[in-house]
């Protein structure tokens, strides 16, 4: 015998027994079981999903431990419970070294010069832009003064200077004048000799910044004339068929001050200096039995002069 439930509420359409049961106890399978719609009619897997709100709340409450459902829609979703890895960006990444950092661009921010320490060999060479002086003679009692120029001309000078501290330093120095000469005032030149002299020097230098300092130096020494020139040559006239004697040198004195420019380089130093010098000699110029003719010179010269420290 066959039994029909029309009843649309059941969806269930089974002519068997059997197939109404299971309709009745399991609908959600007969549901499954159904065909598909026809003609434009909904379909039970058509109608829109329903999720209760409990449900809801225990997805979300699923304990630790289990695996969350993976979404393929989501292809960089991470599966399970690990978490997501932590990328750094390149920026962010930490250099494998040190870091260079670069030199400053800008100007130099007034580091000191080199350290100075140690001896010092200076050589330089001048030149006498200037200078006047006075010749005193004494003959039998009688005194003449006759003033001069000073025409000289080049100077030579070799010092050995040693750092007491960086900004000052002591030594010694050769002073070397080849030809001595004046112009006297009745209008003729007059070489006098060549003239040295043994110095003691001190000299103070100041920074002005690492490529440039300044130098205030003084000296003092021991200073000879070498009788020649146009002065040996009137003591020999004056002596020739007598018997004479005389001082091939005249021995003095000598002092001065200067200031200058000093500029480090590569292993030596330039420098440019101011420098003026004064001096005395005497001796005697001619002595001829009782008689005796004693000179003495004395004045000064100023100096451009130009070096080079060692």
């Amino acid at each position: 015998m066959t039994h029909s439930n029309s009843s649309p509420a059941s969806g269930c359409h089974s002519p068997q027994i059997t197939a109404l049961l299971a309709c009745v106890l399991f609908p959600s399978a007969a549901l499954a079981a159904q065909p598909p719609a026809q003609n434009g009619d909904v379909g039970p897997s058509d109608a829109p999903a329903v999720v209760s709100p409990s449900a809801e709340g225990v997805a979300s409450a699923a304990p630790e431990g289990t695996q969350a459902p993976f979404d393929e829609r989501a292809p960089n979703q991470p599966r399970g419970n690990s978490s997501p890895a932590l990328v750094a960006s390149p920026a962010s990444e930490a250099p494998a070294g040190p870091v260079a950092v670069p030199a400053d661009q800008g100007g130099e921010t007034g580091s000191s010069a080199a350290p100075r320490h140690g001896l010092v060999p200076l050589l330089r060479v001048g030149y006498a832009v200037g200078g006047s002086g006075e010749l005193t003679e004494e003959l039998a009692g009688d005194t003449t003064k006759s003033e001069y120029e000073d025409i000289s001309g080049l100077m030579l000078e070799f010092d050995l200077l040693g750092h007491v501290s960086p900004g000052f330093r002591l030594g010694g120095g050769l002073i070397a004048v080849p030809t001595s000469e004046v112009d006297r005032k009745s209008g003729s030149d007059f070489e006098l000799g060549s003239e040295g002299a043994l110095v003691f020097i001190g000299e103070g230098l100041f920074d002005l910044s690492s490529k440039l300092a300044l130098t205030v130096r003084g000296f003092i020494g021991f200073d000879v004339l070498n009788v020649g020139g146009d002065y040996k040559d009137v003591r020999e006239s004056v002596c020739e068929g007598r018997s004479c004697s005389w001082d091939d040198q005249f021995t003095g004195a000598t002092a001065g001050l200067g200031v200058g420019l000093l500029i480090p380089l590569e292993g030596v130093s330039l420098r440019a200096d101011l420098m003026t010098q004064g001096y005395a000699v005497s001796g005697r110029y001619i002595s001829s039995g009782e008689t005796g003719w004693n000179a003495t010179l004395s004045g000064s010269r100023t100096l451009l002069m130009a070096g080079v420290e060692l």
